[in-house]
Parts: structure tokens; sequence; C-alpha cells
């Protein structure tokens, strides 16, 4: 009988991407994973979930002070420098989500407080804008959610990177929807990125239950 298990492939467990199922040991799943800095290894699927595995070691090496590389700061991982011959150059980063490499200052990678790569800056947009309307009594369209009970969950309010963990970027050409319940408050369970037509067909009345259009 062919054992039966959840796939994972695809998924991202910290520092760990699962590439393809690798082969059952002792009744359990095995899983290659590629770690940001490019090493692959095979894991135990439990130790996955739970946690117990988050990188294949590297981010237990202390980099020497003021290196910075192998160190993981949000969504990216410092690879190396841009110009190792410029010691005032900028640090290329690998983005966890796109994936992609890109250039910045080692100020703006410890500081950051907005995404540092591209593909997260829409979905930070609809973050922002998310807690505006649901705390800002000056916003336009305060009455319309932090004025009637609406709000943000305590693991989004204070994390975009928590808000970008659960919900993923934003896709082009959709917005923010609050899903199943457009009652509900905005938290993991009920969001979804959604289109201007799927956000129309949910609505009630004249209610709207999404981000307004930008």
């Amino acid at each position: 009988m062919t054992p039966r298990f959840k796939d994972e492939t695809g998924k991202w467990y910290d520092k760990l991407r699962v590439l393809r199922f690798d082969k059952m040991r002792n009744g359990q799943p095995y899983w290659v994973c590629k770690c940001w800095c490019g090493k692959e290894l095979s894991v135990r699927g439990a130790n996955l979930r739970s946690g117990n595995t988050t990188s294949c070691g590297c981010s237990r090496k202390k980099p020497r002070r003021g290196k910075m590389v192998l160190e993981v700061f949000g969504h990216v991982l410092v690879i190396g420098k841009a110009d190792p011959k410029d010691p005032k150059t900028k640090w290329m980063f690998f983005c966890r989500w796109c994936p992609k490499i890109g250039e910045a200052t080692e100020l703006k990678i410890r500081n950051a407080k907005a995404p540092l790569c591209e593909c997260l800056r829409p979905a930070y947009y609809s973050w922002r804008k998310m807690i505006e309307r649901c705390t800002n009594k000056n916003h336009a369209q305060y009455k319309d959610y932090g004025g009637r009970g609406i709000a943000v969950c305590q693991r989004w309010r204070h994390s975009f990177s928590d808000f970008v963990h659960d919900m993923k970027p934003r896709p082009n050409g959709k917005t923010l929807d609050r899903y199943p319940d457009p009652d509900g408050n905005y938290e993991p369970g009920n969001c979804r990125w959604a289109t201007p037509e799927e956000q129309a067909a949910h609505r009630r009345g004249r209610e709207c239950n999404a981000e307004y259009p930008e």
C-alpha cells in the first residue's frame, strides 16, 4: 500500500524551501529541501512542521562582526557584497518570495521598515492602508472600518513580516478582501487577495468589505 501523507512541495519552513519528496524512513516521509544559502538536504516532515529543523545549519554559524553574510533580515538573506573591493559598497541579498537578488546598503538592510524587494511593495501598501482604515479616525474610510468595530489582529497589526507570511505577496490585479466574513476582522482565515469582480460578488448591498481602489 502506498503511504499517504500531506504534500509539502513548494512550501517554506523558515529558511528551507521544500523541493520534492525524498523517501520514507521508519514510516516517516522525508523531503529534499533547499536552504537559503543554497545547500540541499533531506529533512523529516515532522521536523519541518514542528520547527525543529529550520535551516541546513548555516543559521547557527555566527558571522564575523560587520560581515553580514548569511544573516537574515526579515524577508531577505544577505549573500555577499556587490563589490568586494569597495568598503562602502552595497550588499547583495536574496529575497525569500521572488526569488530575486537585490542590493542595498547595510544601514538600509538593518533598519528597513519597508520591504527591500519590489515584489512585496504592493502587499506592504495594502498592509499600511488596512491599518490606517481601522485605526486612524481621520482616515476617509474609518467610519466603514474601525468606526464600526472592524479591527486588525495583533499578529498583523504589529508585523508586516507576519502579514506577508500568512497572505503571501500580493498578486497583480488583486487587493485585500475580508472573506468569508465581510463583517469580520482582518486576520488569518478571513482574508484573501481578490480581483474587483470577486470582491463585488461578495459585497452586501452598498457595503464594501475590501480595501478601497488604489
